[in-house]
């Protein structure tokens, strides 16, 4: 089956999982609920299963049926993730009467899959800023091969993270943090993060620290030690240096100071023939490479693949017009 072409206005206007149902054309069938195949794709929080259990036992089966996604030959789970848990309980405790669970499902192809799943926990579920993580994280991986199949297709100046944030209905400084938690933090922050031990803007701060003061900082959340946003912050500034971290951002007095010892740097590498005018854009230049190496952990894909292409068309350029290498931004 072919994939369709990405539109954010269906899914923005997609408020229920049933009116997603009863317009796609699902149909109802009866399964074995351990013949139902939970993907790698849902990664969030479970909680309360034992509570959902009981109140399935008492109704006497599921109120509501499970959503599946047939692709290929297996039914893979899209929605209902905490009620399999829960029929998975009441089987393990002798309920055997539980085990056929109604479901409705369609045929879908895999990415047709991961965007369904996405759609159900975006606009069905409460989700923790520990999920909104995750959910970001899910929809970027998705985006990134939809565009690769070709079936998305960004508008001309827009980044990934602005459709993530439309869909999810946040502030894109927020995806942009939970990105930040997402691609910095250790596993050891992550999982305070999960526990609510640590808010999103203490494992932010956190994040910008080394491996080693991270796992401290989350072996005081784990142990009921209180953890300020400001203090880590604080922390990150005093260990100003370590190549590790995201660096604070400088002042204009402090970038201008750069950009004075950068123009000096190339009156060493250009040659007494250069103009001032030259030496100028030379230094501008250089000052430009010498920010992207203190800025370059907030770089997403996008700005990746421009700067390779850049890369590229330099190289390119050197090789027509023979040019020698003139410096090195280390």
């Amino acid at each position: 089956m072919a994939s369709t072409a990405f539109d954010i206005t269906s899914i923005l206007n997609r408020k229920t999982r049933q009116q997603s149902e009863e317009k796609d054309g699902y149909k109802a069938i009866k399964l074995n609920y351990k013949d139902i195949v939970i993907t790698k794709h849902n990664k969030y929080s479970m909680d309360e299963i034992n509570e959902l259990a009981t109140g399935i036992h008492m109704a006497g089966e599921l109120q509501q049926p499970l959503v599946l996604g047939k692709v290929g030959d297996e039914f893979w789970l899209v929605s209902g993730h905490r009620r399999h848990a829960a029929i998975d309980t009441l089987v393990q405790e002798g309920e055997e009467q539980f085990a056929e669970v109604d479901c409705r499902y369609k045929p879908m192809t895999e990415t047709e899959f991961r965007m369904e799943l996405l759609i159900g926990n975006t606009f069905n579920r409460k989700t923790t800023d520990y999920d909104k993580m995750i959910e970001a994280q899910e929809w970027k991986d998705l985006l990134q091969q939809m565009k690769k199949e070709g079936s998305f297709k960004p508008e001309k100046g827009s980044r990934t993270r602005d459709y993530i944030a439309a869909i999810m209905g946040e502030a894109t400084g927020t995806i942009g943090t939970l990105q930040k938690i997402s691609n910095n933090a250790t596993d050891a922050v992550k999982e305070q993060f999960e526990a609510g031990t640590m808010n999103m803007t203490t494992a932010a701060e956190a994040s910008k620290l080394s491996e080693e003061d991270q796992n401290a900082i989350a072996e005081a959340a784990a142990a009921g030690q209180e953890t300020r946003a400001a203090e880590i912050k604080a922390m990150a500034e005093q260990a100003a240096g370590d190549g590790f971290m995201n660096e604070p951002e400088e002042s204009e007095e402090q970038e201008e100071e750069h950009c004075r010892a950068v123009t000096e740097q190339m009156k060493e590498t250009v040659s007494d023939t250069d103009t001032t005018e030259e030496e100028k854009e030379c230094a501008k230049r250089l000052h430009i490479l010498k920010m992207l190496e203190k800025y370059y952990i907030y770089m997403n894909e996008d700005d990746l693949r421009c700067l390779e292409a850049m890369l590229e068309d330099c190289k390119r350029r050197k090789r027509e017009y023979g040019l020698d290498d003139v410096g090195s931004t280390i």
